[in-house]
């Protein structure tokens, strides 16, 4: 999948020959912490009217009738945003069949562990995402192996989030997600040296649009503001603008199957090398 968005003038990038990675996926299961599959670009302004939000997202959807009633401007325009995205993204997946290729998450992996804030990491918070989104499982285990401590969430009644080690084993979640098991460690959060979370769409200042239900700006908020926090998404979910409000936290560095980028405090993103292509 490519991106067809050249970057605006203000952006400054230095663009790098790397191999592009076509996701292909299953049939999603359920709602779930994570986000993936194909979405269209596009800005808040040219949002659609809102289709099927799909299955699958920057986190857990609100308890229902919790978007009943009159909306703010912004909050409106995020929930048609992400409609669009997510039925767009769920449109597209079911045009795809297979998982992604042992290829394609060596290659992620490795595109993410070249961040040296995630390579140099003692502890890293990640996730586990669901079919057809970016397979972040080669990550997981090369960080293990590393001996890197590994947290992930655990989704919580309230949609809060808590962080147990990855000790290898996962079970299954609420929502359709994975989990590690009870017995695992609670893991704090705060402890964290990078953050690895999902979105459903990032825009080139690194504000993020998650699934709607609040879980990571919660727990983004027992995170010091110099961890970086990475977001890995796809190519197409890359927009000029994603509408945002004061609680939505952004991220420092955005990961796509194609591109690492980090964000400049102007607004603009600088390409960070990639794997090589050698």
């Amino acid at each position: 999948m490519q991106g067809n968005h050249p970057p605006p003038d203000r952006h400054r990038e230095m663009l790098a020959a790397e191999p592009t990675v076509r996701p292909r996926s299953r049939t999603m299961a359920g709602a779930a912490l994570g986000s993936g599959g194909d979405a269209a670009t596009g800005s808040a302004k040219s949002a659609g009217s809102a289709g099927s939000a799909g299955s699958a997202g920057g986190g857990p959807a609100g308890p229902p009738g919790a978007q009943s009633g009159p909306q703010p401007p912004t909050d409106a325009a995020k929930q048609r945003l992400r409609a669009r995205l997510l039925a767009q993204r769920q449109a597209s997946l079911a045009l795809r069949h297979e998982p992604w290729s042992p290829t394609d998450t060596a290659v992620l992996a490795t595109r993410i562990l070249q961040i040296p804030e995630v390579g140099d990491a003692h502890c890293v918070a990640a996730y586990v995402g669901l079919p057809g989104e970016p397979d972040l499982a080669d990550l997981l285990a090369r960080l293990l192996a590393r001996g890197t401590r590994v947290l992930l969430p655990v989704l919580r009644a309230d949609l809060d989030l808590d962080f147990r080690e990855h000790v290898g084993t996962l079970v299954p979640g609420a929502m359709g997600t994975r989990e590690p098991p009870a017995a695992a460690p609670l893991g704090d959060l705060s402890r964290a040296d990078a953050v690895i979370i999902p979105a459903v769409a990032v825009d080139r200042a690194g504000r993020r649009l998650g699934r709607g239900g609040g879980s990571y700006d919660r727990a983004l908020r027992r995170v010091a503001p110099d961890v970086p926090v990475i977001a890995v998404l796809y190519d197409q979910e890359l927009l000029d603008l994603v509408p945002t409000e004061e609680h939505d936290r952004s991220v420092k560095i955005i990961v796509t199957p194609s591109r690492t980028l980090r964000c400049e405090p102007t607004d603009g993103t600088r390409e960070h090398p990639g794997p090589s292509t050698s």
